[in-house]
């Protein structure tokens, strides 16, 4: 009986799958695979830089220099050059808005710097009074006086047109002539005066900068407001 009974138990083992305990394997994933092209055999053309900038360099005190090029325009006698031909015109120094007929000079400073395309061969700087509510008679022509320091002998020389009139003719009487290539810069000192008999009104003084081989063609301008009081 008992033999009978492990022959069975033995069939049983046989027949029946083996058990385990670890978890079924999961089925493998799919890889992810990366495919690099080939590097082209022949040549390659880089991509184009963008162009440089050109360099601004720095003239007299600080002046730059317009790195384009162009010749002296030509325009119409007493006209002004076109904006782009302009140079730079500063007027500095003045610390009052307020002059006073028949008071002492006021001196400031005139600054020029070419900081246009254009090299020009003949500058000359005409410093005038503005027309003036001041002037006590019909025109608005201011009465007074304009000079300018020569910075080696230390004088004044007297302006003989220091007010601007009904026309242009005023600007025929620059001073100061000399070359300004590009990038120079030139700092002159000025005095002006109003004559006694002015009246309360309003004013200015004016620098423009003008082509000195007889077209007086208006290179650039500054110019200060000031307030006329005959009182205080």
């Amino acid at each position: 009986m008992k033999c009978r009974l492990a022959l069975i138990a033995a069939a049983v083992a046989v027949v029946a799958p083996a058990c385990s305990t670890n978890a079924p394997e999961a089925a493998p994933t799919a890889s992810t695979v990366t495919v690099t092209a080939p590097a082209p055999s022949g040549p390659t053309t880089a991509a184009p830089s963008s162009s440089p900038t050109a360099p601004v360099s720095s003239g007299d005190a600080g002046c730059p220099v317009n790195p384009a090029n162009a010749p002296v325009p030509t325009v119409e006698r007493y006209d002004t050059v076109p904006e782009a031909d302009q140079v730079s015109v500063a007027l500095g120094g003045l610390a009052s808005d307020t002059v006073r007929p028949g008071a002492a000079p006021i001196e400031f400073e005139v600054t020029v710097c070419n900081d246009s395309p254009v090299s020009y061969p003949s500058v000359g700087l005409t410093v005038f009074l503005e027309q003036c509510s001041c002037a006590p008679g019909p025109l608005p022509i201011a009465r007074g006086s304009v000079e300018t320091l020569d910075p080696v002998t230390g004088t004044w020389t007297a302006s003989d047109y220091p007010s601007a009139g009904t026309g242009m003719d005023y600007l025929g009487a620059f001073m100061n002539v000399q070359p300004l290539p590009k990038g120079k810069a030139l700092t002159l000192r000025y005095r002006f005066a109003l004559d006694a008999n002015m009246v309360d009104g309003e004013g200015g003084v004016a620098a423009t900068a003008v082509t000195a081989d007889g077209t007086l063609n208006g290179l650039g301008t500054a110019r200060r407001p000031f307030t006329v009081s005959t009182s205080g």
